[in-house]
């Protein structure tokens, strides 16, 4: 009777345990499930649908089809095959995206990204104000704001005559500015920033452009020539370890697997943090 009874609790505790993984895996496909319908649900998708754009319209609702597949294959347990779905409905989502924007007037596109780096300035010129009233008029010195105003002034004048790409430049050289004197001002404190992405190109785009701005603030810090020869080989390491990784990751994207580019871009946007702090520069993760 005592091996009966040693059996059956043997057999009660393999049951838990499978039990327990098989809800772990449900958990991560619903974790999944819910952020590809945000993204067939954002105003990126209302757009497509307003937009008239027959390929796009068409590809979106592919998207939600896959989704839809998603969805029975997870009622019925297959738990792979209903990621392989959702991961289709998210590359199919971006397409429509894109086939969408490559419809649009470059114009249009060009207004857009001077409008977006504006409000982005004005985000981060807001946090930099904030942290200077914390810190003190001392700090004042780690950014030159009348320049700053400057440039975004030149900014606004090229946007009036029709040149963007000379706007684009400015502001960019603006929010690199800005950027860098906000992470010297914030050094050992831990910044979150709120970011809502409306595609997974977005979010990929966000992690690229991170990436990017860590390579200039390094470039920027290395003039200096105030690091000993150890820390710059030791961040020449993680720098180039972070670039690899860029090139993985663009790779990715260029062929719609987004879900693994956003993963590895953060992976090479960690490499840089490390060289940054190598060099005495503290960011989070």
């Amino acid at each position: 009777m005592s091996l009966l009874k040693a059996v059956l609790i043997i057999m009660s505790f393999c049951f838990s345990v499978a039990t327990a993984d098989e809800q772990k895996e449900r958990d991560g496909v619903l974790m999944r499930m819910q952020m590809t319908e945000s993204y067939l649900k954002s105003k990126t998708a209302t757009k497509i649908e307003e937009s008239g754009n027959a390929e796009a319209i068409q590809l979106l609702e592919k998207a939600r089809q896959l989704l839809d597949k998603g969805k029975q294959e997870l009622e019925q347990g297959n738990f792979a095959a209903a990621k392989q779905q959702l991961s289709l409905s998210i590359q199919t989502f971006t397409a429509a995206g894109a086939a969408n924007k490559g419809s649009q007037d470059s114009s249009k596109k060009l207004v857009s990204e001077v409008s977006s780096l504006q409000s982005e300035i004005d985000a981060y010129l807001v946090s930099f104000r904030s942290a200077l009233e914390e810190k003190g008029p001392s700090m004042s010195g780690l950014l030159d704001q009348q320049y700053v105003e400057s440039l975004m002034a030149s900014s606004k004048q090229s946007k009036s005559s029709g040149d963007y790409q000379s706007a684009i430049s400015n502001l960019t050289k603006a929010k690199n500015l800005v950027v860098d004197a906000l992470i010297k001002i914030r050094n050992n404190e831990t910044v979150v920033y709120t970011v809502e992405f409306q595609t997974p190109a977005d979010e990929f785009r966000y992690e690229q452009e991170r990436f990017n701005e860590y390579i200039s603030l390094s470039d920027t810090l290395l003039e200096k020539d105030e690091f000993s020869e150890g820390k710059i080989k030791l961040f020449q390491m993680q720098k180039k370890a972070g670039q690899q990784i860029s090139e993985e990751a663009e790779a990715l994207a260029n062929q719609g697997d987004f879900e693994s580019a956003i993963s590895r871009m953060e992976d090479a946007v960690k490499k840089m943090v490390q060289g940054l702090r190598v060099l005495g520069i503290q960011l989070s993760m």
